[in-house]
């Protein structure tokens, strides 16, 4: 039987869309079965190999809280001849107890003894002695007057030169101009300088005690390397103190310990 090559070609102009659209399908059904299969033998390795881990862990846990609960039971509950054993000990403790107790009372006794042996009570006269040297610094008044600004170093007070609220490292004694101004303490005159904000000063050093005399007039008493005596003049009030200078003629006094400005009222005498 001849096929004309005509008719098979007129065929597959007909028809060849059609099988060649059946082909692909055939070829992509194949494709996902296959894909599939393989997928799914996949996903059933991974779910056993998941299994055979959560097994083990569970096995692994079953076994460690076994041998805890073993422990625990030997632990708080021991055997019947380890309690016979601690009952036949106890009298042994009570009967040793009183021993302890006497040799515990006998060691207080001692150490309380050799403490009271090397305690040593300090004579009143030395003492008295001791506490007479400058360890307490007794201040004259430099200044007869009022107390016109306090001593405001952990706190703020109000300046009328300035018109706002500051710290105040000493206090203001006002006076006249020209009122003697002395020394409150005895002592070597370690600076005399005119300060910008506290007008003329003289600086008295005694010891660890820094005596700082301000806003004084021109006619200064004293020079630097003098030696001063309680009560001796230094200077006369004035009013240089271009920062306190609204408060009127005044004498600005500081007192230091160590270079640390403290409150001189305290120490001022009767």
């Amino acid at each position: 039987m001849r096929i004309n090559r005509e008719n098979f070609l007129r065929f597959f102009d007909r028809k060849g869309f059609y099988i060649v659209l059946f082909l692909s399908i055939v070829v992509i059904a194949a494709t996902a079965v296959y894909v599939t299969d393989s997928n799914l033998k996949k996903l059933e390795e991974i779910r056993k190999a998941q299994q055979e881990e959560i097994n083990s862990a569970v096995e692994s846990n079953l076994n460690y809280d076994y041998e805890e609960e073993m422990k625990r039971a030997k632990e708080e509950k021991p055997a019947v001849g380890q309690d016979f054993n601690v009952a036949q000990k106890e009298p042994e403790k009570k009967e040793k107890e009183p021993e302890a107790k006497s040799e515990q009372i006998k060691t207080k006794e001692v150490f309380s003894t050799e403490a009271k042996k090397l305690t040593v009570t300090p004579s009143p006269a030395k003492t008295d002695k001791k506490t007479s040297i400058s360890t307490r610094l007794v201040l004259l008044r430099p200044l007869e007057g009022k107390v016109v600004m306090e001593f405001a170093k952990d706190k703020l007070v109000y300046s009328k030169t300035l018109n706002e609220w500051t710290t105040h490292k000493g206090i203001d004694i006002a006076g006249k101009l020209g009122e003697p101004v002395v020394a409150a303490s005895d002592g070597i005159v370690s600076k005399v300088y005119k300060d910008p904000k506290l007008g003329n000063t003289v600086v008295i050093k005694n010891g660890i005690w820094e005596m700082v005399y301000a806003s004084l007039g021109d006619n200064i008493k004293v020079k630097e390397g003098d030696k001063i005596t309680k009560g001796q003049q230094i200077g006369e009030v004035g009013d240089t103190a271009k920062f306190e200078i609204a408060e009127g003629p005044h004498l600005h006094f500081e007192l230091r310990e160590n270079e640390v400005p403290i409150d001189p009222t305290p120490y001022f005498g009767e």
